[in-house]
């Protein structure tokens, strides 16, 4: 695994000493309304449990040192060649540093290292995850329990850098856990479930700049305004049914709603024929629906199962495609810290 390095140095000293904290955070898939909640349309999202993990303590000298820890298959591009190392952790410092900002506590000197199990740039929230992991470790590092709320507002920090015009549901749905219907950051509902869907996560190994993809579908949108308004009220009936089913414990109707929003994710320009061949694969496995999650580009497909049994027999079926399946489940608990 790489382990990549940042150093922020300050000239001021710390006032009083920080405490070692860990804190983890989930990773979270899209169940509907990736691209179309970022122009008003609802979305669900469920945390799951792939998660990062961050390790905060003092150290000696002054400012602030961040290291990353992420498995080199997570790093791979559309060429195969890993991204820049610095793009990767300038998010992860801005985190530490908007938080130490926020708790007056910008003297300090901290060594933040994350560990990453979500693959990266795949539509599983990495990015959200590890930087609601720094900013609730940070905080608690300097004697702040900091709000989930305060922490969602902080979060929009490295978002707004690496995502341009970011919804905020990833992060909602990494610090709250459990389901969510989000249609804005002042809104955000848990959905209680009749029951857990039986899911799988396949990554394509391809893998997108999501900031350049959000954009892309922004300004189609403004072009085509009539076939996006058409598509927002889609997403509207989709996302609601979504949770409707959830609730119900209905999977035939969620599986339904999931391939129609995948279709109208293709129709707009972000899935990928890698996708759309997963996609097909596992429906002809038995899946009762799938479609990508995120982004789109690349990253990765969710798979929804009639029992754990299909979803065993679909995951091998992908595996021999060239995906890489994770059979996964609901993170309840969020993003959590605590003293180390």
């Amino acid at each position: 695994m790489p382990q990549l390095h940042s150093r922020s140095e300050e000239s001021s000293h710390p006032t009083s000493e920080p405490s070692p904290t860990i804190a983890r955070a989930p990773g979270k898939i899209i169940l509907s309304g990736e691209h179309f909640v970022v122009l008003g349309a609802p979305a669900v999202a469920m945390a799951i449990n792939l998660y990062s993990q961050v390790h905060v303590v003092p150290k000696n000298g002054s400012g602030l040192s961040v290291t990353a820890d992420i498995p080199l298959r997570f790093l791979a591009g559309k060429s195969g060649n890993p991204p820049d190392p610095g793009e990767l952790l300038l998010p992860l410092q801005m985190a530490a540093e908007a938080t130490l900002k926020q708790t007056g506590s910008i003297d300090h000197a901290l060594q933040v290292d994350v560990e990453c199990e979500i693959p990266v740039a795949a539509g599983l929230g990495s990015s959200a995850s590890t930087t609601v992991a720094i900013i609730s470790a940070v905080a608690r590092s300097n004697g702040i329990e900091m709000s989930k709320k305060k922490i969602f507002q902080l979060g929009f920090v490295p978002e707004n850098f690496l995502h341009g015009k970011p919804s905020g549901v990833d992060q909602a749905a990494c610090i709250y856990g459990g389901m969510i219907q989000f249609s804005r950051p002042s809104n955000v509902k848990t959905v209680r479930l009749k029951k857990d869907p039986v899911l799988l996560v396949c990554d394509t190994g391809i893998h997108h700049m999501t900031r350049t993809l959000v954009g892309g579908v922004v300004q189609k949108s403004k072009k085509e305004k009539k076939d996006f308004q058409n598509y927002l009220a889609k997403v509207r009936e989709i996302s609601s049914g979504v949770a409707r089913s959830l609730r119900e414990g209905d999977d035939e109707d969620l599986g339904t709603l999931m391939n129609q929003n995948h279709e109208l994710l293709r129709k707009i320009g972000v899935s990928h024929p890698k996708l759309d061949h997963l996609v097909e694969v596992a429906r002809r496995a038995g899946a009762l629906g799938a479609k990508l999650t995120g982004a789109g580009g690349g990253g990765c497909v969710i798979v929804l199962s009639p029992s754990r049994g299909v979803r065993d027999r679909i995951a091998r079926v992908l595996r021999r495609e060239g995906g890489t399946p994770y059979k996964i489940s609901m993170d309840t608990g969020g993003v959590e810290s605590r003293p180390a």
